[in-house]
């Protein structure tokens, strides 16, 4: 009985975590003018300046490795690892733009599948489904392939050429996406702390298929981002921010998660099409947070800046917010999804590049 206990708790505490869509709220602007800061500590700075400055900023990297193919299908989940997960987004030529995923959160064959799919338009979220479906809904047994409620989610392969290619179908009421993801560069993986896998299975893909919503199917073509998350735990940090800067051959994958107020771990990776990534020393890695505003009671940024000073690479690269959703909302546990218009350069070798994109990030907050 205990142990049954044990396993209904975490149950509970993982859908807790995995409802999404019931705190949708509306749009904010970038008008509301903050003092700069940086990150999490920033926000702990603008509110608490004598405690700031009796503290020392401590600061850490994460670090970039190869993956296979492999990392990219079902890993399993576990009574210490109980969540995995499979993200995917694209930002369309059209204005439109989608984000959707599947979350397993369960141990033993009990718990819960949650899939969702979003859909936007200029950034404002126009169409939202979720579910949440019991483990028997998930199948992963044959290779390269994964079943949702009787019908393939996700397959892929390796082609002549080496290009990981992933087919992927998720429809949910009014919402539905049947696309093509064709890496255009070379994915990794990172471990994040001692809670879960981070694979970035295509940093960058061309997308191609169709997206549906309320009785209208539309053709896309555009740039995407794919992830799988494994033998993940409960997180132990504050939180993080997550972005991505997509140039016409350059990509900057990045995140910065804060532990404490006073403890942050900083990670940016580049990516060139065609080719592989490099890891950015963490001393080479600025990221600034301007322009805070309120967003149901919570006290967040709608600028940021980026920089990379290294003997190979520099990058100077802003990001102001053009949309936020507040997308889930459960206690001390809040999720924001941005859309941002993304301008600047990066300089490779004497290459320059400059970047002018919209492009999806996040910020998670636990406490």
């Amino acid at each position: 009985m205990v142990w049954h206990a044990r396993i209904k708790t975490l149950v509970a505490c993982a859908v807790a975590m995995l409802i999404c869509g019931a705190g949708v709220t509306g749009d904010i602007s970038k008008d509301f003018q903050k003092k700069e800061a940086e990150g999490f500590t920033g926000y702990h700075q603008d509110t608490c300046g004598f405690c700031y400055d009796a503290i020392t900023d401590d600061r850490e990297g994460f670090s970039a490795e190869n993956i296979t193919f492999d990392d990219a299908w079902f890993k399993g989940t576990d009574t210490f690892h109980p969540f995995e997960w499979w993200y995917f987004d694209a930002v369309f030529e059209n204005n439109y733009s989608v984000e959707f995923h599947i979350d397993l959160a369960m141990v033993n064959g009990v718990g819960t599948v949650a899939p969702m799919v979003n859909i936007y338009r200029d950034g404002e979220l126009i169409s939202h489904e979720q579910r949440f479906l019991l483990p028997g809904a998930f199948d992963a047994h044959q290779e390269h392939r994964i079943i949702l409620s009787g019908t393939t989610f996700l397959e892929g392969y390796v082609n002549a050429t080496g290009c990981w290619i992933f087919n992927v179908s998720l429809h949910m009421g009014e919402c539905g996406v049947d696309l093509r993801f064709a890496s255009m560069t070379e994915g990794w993986k990172a471990k994040i702390l001692n809670m879960w896998w981070w694979g970035v299975i295509q940093p960058k893909a061309q997308v191609t298929g169709h997206i549906s919503f309320r009785g209208e199917r539309m053709e896309v073509s555009g740039v995407g981002y794919h992830e799988h998350g494994w033998d993940a735990t409960f997180p132990t940090v504050e939180g993080w921010y997550w972005g991505k800067v997509t140039g016409t051959t350059f990509t900057i994958i990045w995140t910065d998660v804060v532990r404490h107020p006073w403890k942050e771990y900083l990670m940016m990776v580049v990516n060139e099409d065609g080719g592989g990534y490099v890891n950015i020393p963490l001393e080479d890695i600025t990221i600034s947070m301007t322009n805070y505003t309120y967003n149901d009671g919570w006290k967040i940024p709608t600028s940021f800046r980026f920089t990379i000073e290294n003997e190979t690479i520099r990058a100077d690269i802003s990001a102001e917010t053009v949309n936020i959703v507040h997308q889930i909302s459960f206690g001390p546990f809040n999720y924001w999804r941005y859309h941002v218009h993304v301008q600047g350069t990066v300089t490779r070798e004497g290459h320059m590049e400059r970047i002018d994109s919209f492009q999806i990030m996040d910020l998670t907050r636990f406490w």
